[in-house]
């Protein structure tokens, strides 16, 4: 006589492992919301006021960009992201855990924008291309924790004439 497995083995393994890739990748895969496109003022100060719950990151991804001259770097200007904390309502400058950048553009002074410790100015960030194309490049802010985002702000009045600023971004969070 011959042995015979039970009769439906391979269909409830099959199942296990369904199951099982389902809850990996749910666990694994951030939650991403495309928020589109946001314009921001040149020379001044522009507030995009997102107002999103516990985001882990935010990518901003350049779009267009004010032209003053075809051989001028591009410049973010100065970005400040305003939110609150989970445990608090007090709204606060958020401060940033990494800033990683795609492409060629580079933060300029990064070790001061991460600054982890609260006895130094936090200053904010800025970031410059090394070429004179900077479309389509991506910058992603890494958040210690995850916060509510009420808005970001940004500061082109210091950007000055030799930098074409950045008109258009593209702007995805993670939670």
């Amino acid at each position: 006589m011959k042995y015979k497995g039970p009769k439906y083995f391979y269909f409830y393994l099959i199942i296990f492992v369904f199951f099982l890739t389902i809850f990996v990748f749910q666990n694994v895969a951030p939650n991403q919301i495309a928020l589109g496109s946001y314009t921001i003022k040149d020379e001044t100060n522009s507030k995009i006021y997102l107002n999103l719950l516990n985001i882990s990151k935010i990518d901003l991804e350049i779009d267009d960009i004010y032209i003053s001259n075809q051989e001028n770097f591009c410049s973010t200007g100065d970005v400040y992201v305003f939110g609150t904390l989970r445990n608090s309502n007090n709204l606060v400058r958020i401060r940033l855990q990494d800033v990683s950048t795609e492409g060629n553009l580079k933060v300029n002074s990064k070790a001061a924008t991460i600054e982890p410790t609260r006895n130094y100015e936090q200053f904010p960030l800025n970031v410059t291309s090394s070429s004179f194309d900077c479309l389509e490049n991506t910058i992603t802010i890494y958040f210690e924790e995850k916060i509510n985002v009420r808005y970001l702000e940004f500061d082109n009045s210091k950007a000055g004439k030799n930098t074409n600023t950045i008109k258009t971004y593209r702007i995805t969070a993670y939670s």
